[in-house]
C-alpha cells in the first residue's frame, strides 16, 4: 500500500475536525442551517491553517447527498469525489498557474453548463491574489451576478493584493495562526494513533518550528518519524532540523553575566564546530533574549517550554528592560550585517564580546550606588570641548610670519559673518519632540526608544542638557551624537548640542539649577567666569 503522508492522512474532513478556527466554522454552520450561504467567499490567513481544507468541507456540506448539511457524511459519491479532488462539480484551480484573463474566460464558459450529480457548482481558487489585473476585471461581472447554484471560494495568504472590487463582493473570513499549545495537542493525538513514542519536549519543538502552521507541523513530524527510531527524543529533533539547543543560550547568557570573554568565544566555536548555522544561532539568541524580556515585563511567552521557564526567570533578575533591548538591538544589527560581511565568524565574535561588556556595565552601576554621596562632584559643566570655535588664536611662540594668510586674522572666519542661528526654547523642543521621534522611528527604532524616555533639564544658547534613564541608554545616545546632531538640525532648523546625564544619579545629587543672575548675586566672580567661557549651569550640587 502506498504510504500516505500525515498532512493528507489527517486532513480535516468535517467542520469539527478543523483546529483553532471555530470563529469561522460556527458562522458557516449557522449559514447552512438557515439557508443563508453566500455566493462568494474569501478565506485569508497564513499558510497551513486550513483555508483549502475548509473550502472542501464547505463544498461537501453543500453537495452531500444528504445535504445541504453541517455534518457531511463523507460516504456518499459526492463527498468521496470532493475528498479525492475528482468531482466534476467542484473545481479546484491554482491561482498561481492560471493567472491570465483567458483562464478566467474558460471558467466563465464552463459556468453555462449545469451540474452533473450535485446541487451546486463550486469553484475553489487557491492563491487567488496571483491572478492578473485583467483576470480580476473579467471575474467582476460573474461575481456580481453568478448563475444560480454557482459558488466561489477564494483562498489567499496575501489579501492586500486582492482588489477591493473583488473583496467587496465576497464574504471574508480571516483564519488565525494556530498556537503552539493547540498544535502540540493535535500532534500528541496523531502520535498516539500511530503508536509512536515521542518525548513531550520533542513534540513541543516540532510545534514551535511549525510557526503557526498545522500542515507544516504534520510534515515535520513525518520527517522525524522517518528516521526510524522506536522513541523520538528532543535531541533527534534538534539534530534533524538543525535547531540550536536552548542549553547553549543558557550558557551564553551566563557567560555574559559573568563577563567571561574567553568562555563565551570558546562556547561559540564549539557550537559552530558541530555544524550549526550562524544565522540560526543569532535568530535563536534574539528569540531567547526576547523571551527573558517578556518574562521581565510579566508575560509568559508560549514559545518557552515549561522545563526552561525556571532558568529564564532566574536570568531576568540580572538585566533591566533597557539592557535586554540594547542586547537585542546589537544582535539584530549583526544579523543585518551578515548579509554583506565576508567573515561571519569574526562578526559574531565581536558581537558576543560587546554583550559581555553589557554585564560589566550592570555591575558598575551596582557599585556606583555605594559611592559616598559627599564625594567631590563637579556641578558646573561646560560644552567647551563640544563647541566649534570660529576663531584661530596663534601661539605666542609661533614661528610663522605675520603676513602668512593663515595666521593673519584673529577675526571671525568668513562663515562667522553669516547670520547667527536663533536660540530655540526648551518649551518649543518639548512641544515638537514627539513629532521628531515619529520622523526618525523607522530608521532608528532603538535610539528612538531611548530618546522617548529622556528628561529635559536646561538649555542655554542651544546647549541642551538631558537625563537618560540608564547608563546604557546614556552611552548609546552619546555614541549616536554625531548622527543625532544632524537629525536635530534637519528637524528644528538649528544646531543643538546635547549633553546626557543619568536620571537616577542626577536626581540624587542635584537640585534645581540657579540662573546666572542668582549666581551673580552671591558670587560675581563666578558669574564672570561662566560668561567668559560661554558656559551654562546644569545643576547645583546638594551638600549635606
Amino acid at each position: 500500500m502506498t504510504y500516505l503522508i500525515y498532512a493528507r492522512k489527517y486532513r480535516p474532513q468535517n467542520f469539527d475536525e478543523l483546529i483553532a478556527q471555530e470563529h469561522i466554522t460556527e458562522t458557516l454552520k449557522n449559514a447552512i442551517r438557515t439557508d443563508h450561504v453566500a455566493q462568494a467567499f474569501l478565506f485569508t490567513g497564513p499558510r497551513g491553517v486550513g483555508k483549502t481544507s475548509l473550502a472542501r468541507i464547505l463544498a461537501k456540506a453543500l453537495n452531500c447527498e444528504n445535504g445541504p448539511t453541517v455534518t457531511p457524511c463523507n460516504e456518499c459519491k459526492n463527498c468521496k469525489e470532493i475528498t479525492n479532488s475528482s468531482s466534476v462539480d467542484v473545481i479546484e484551480i491554482d491561482g498561481a498557474s492560471n493567472t491570465g484573463v483567458d483562464d478566467v474566460r474558460r471558467l466563465q464558459a464552463e459556468l453555462m453548463y449545469p451540474t452533473q450529480t450535485s446541487n451546486n457548482k463550486i469553484y475553489i481558487i487557491d492563491e487567488v491574489h496571483m491572478l492578473s489585473k485583467n483576470a480580476f476585471n473579467a471575474l467582476l461581472k460573474t461575481l456580481e451576478e453568478p448563475p444560480p447554484n454557482v459558488k466561489f471560494i477564494f483562498a489567499t495568504t496575501e489579501p492586500h493584493k486582492v482588489p477591493a472590487t473583488i473583496t467587496s463582493r465576497c464574504q471574508r473570513y480571516d483564519f488565525h495562526r494556530i498556537s503552539i499549545d493547540e498544535i502540540t495537542k493535535h500532534l500528541k493525538k496523531i502520535i498516539s494513533n500511530e503508536n509512536i513514542e515521542c518525548e513531550d519536549s520533542a513534540i513541543f519543538l516540532v510545534a514551535k518550528k511549525a510557526d503557526g502552521s498545522l500542515r507544516d507541523a504534520l510534515s515535520l513530524m513525518d520527517q522525524i518519524v522517518s528516521i526510524g527510531k522506536t522513541k523520538i527524543s528532543k535531541e533527534d529533533v534538534l539534530q534533524v532540523f538543525g535547531i540550536v539547543n536552548i542549553d547553549f543560550f543558557h550558557t551564553l547568557t551566563q557567560n555574559i553575566i559573568d563577563s567571561n570573554n574567553k568562555a563565551i568565544i570558546n562556547n561559540f566555536h564549539k557550537i559552530i564546530a558541530e555544524g550549526n548555522d550562524i544565522n540560526e544561532i543569532i535568530l535563536g539568541f534574539i528569540e531567547y533574549l526576547r523571551n527573558i524580556l517578556m518574562l521581565k515585563i510579566g508575560i509568559i511567552p508560549e514559545e518557552v517550554h515549561a522545563d526552561d521557564l525556571k532558568e529564564l526567570k532566574q536570568f531576568r533578575t540580572y538585566f533591566t528592560e533597557e539592557d535586554l533591548l540594547y542586547a537585542i538591538t546589537i544582535l539584530m544589527d549583526s544579523k543585518e550585517k551578515l548579509k554583506s560581511f565576508s567573515h561571519p565568524i569574526l562578526l559574531f565574535e565581536t558581537t558576543l564580546l560587546k554583550l559581555t561588556n553589557l554585564s560589566s556595565l550592570i555591575q558598575i552601576e551596582k557599585l556606583q550606588e555605594k559611592i559616598n554621596p559627599t564625594e567631590f562632584s563637579v556641578s558646573l559643566q561646560t560644552q567647551a570641548k563640544e563647541r566649534q570655535t570660529n576663531y584661530y588664536k596663534p601661539s605666542s611662540h609661533s614661528s610663522e610670519k605675520k603676513t602668512t594668510p593663515e595666521l593673519k586674522p584673529e577675526k571671525p572666519e568668513p562663515e562667522k559673518s553669516a547670520k547667527p542661528e536663533k536660540n530655540i526654547s526648551l518649551a518649543e523642543i518639548k512641544t515638537r519632540w514627539k513629532d521628531f521621534l515619529r520622523k526618525i522611528e523607522e530608521s532608528y527604532p532603538a535610539k528612538t526608544l531611548y530618546l522617548g524616555q529622556i528628561q529635559f533639564k536646561t538649555i542655554h544658547k542651544n546647549h541642551l542638557f538631558c537625563l537618560a534613564n540608564s547608563k546604557i541608554a546614556k552611552e548609546s545616545l552619546e555614541g549616536f551624537s554625531v548622527k543625532l546632531k544632524k537629525l536635530l538640525k534637519d528637524f528644528f532648523g538649528v544646531t543643538l548640542l546635547i549633553q546626557f546625564g543619568v536620571a537616577e544619579k542626577v536626581t540624587q545629587d542635584y537640585i534645581h539649577a540657579p540662573t546666572i543672575n542668582d549666581i551673580r548675586k552671591h558670587s560675581p566672580k563666578l558669574a564672570e567666569i561662566i560668561n567668559k567661557i560661554d558656559g551654562y549651569i546644569v545643576g547645583q550640587k546638594r551638600f549635606e
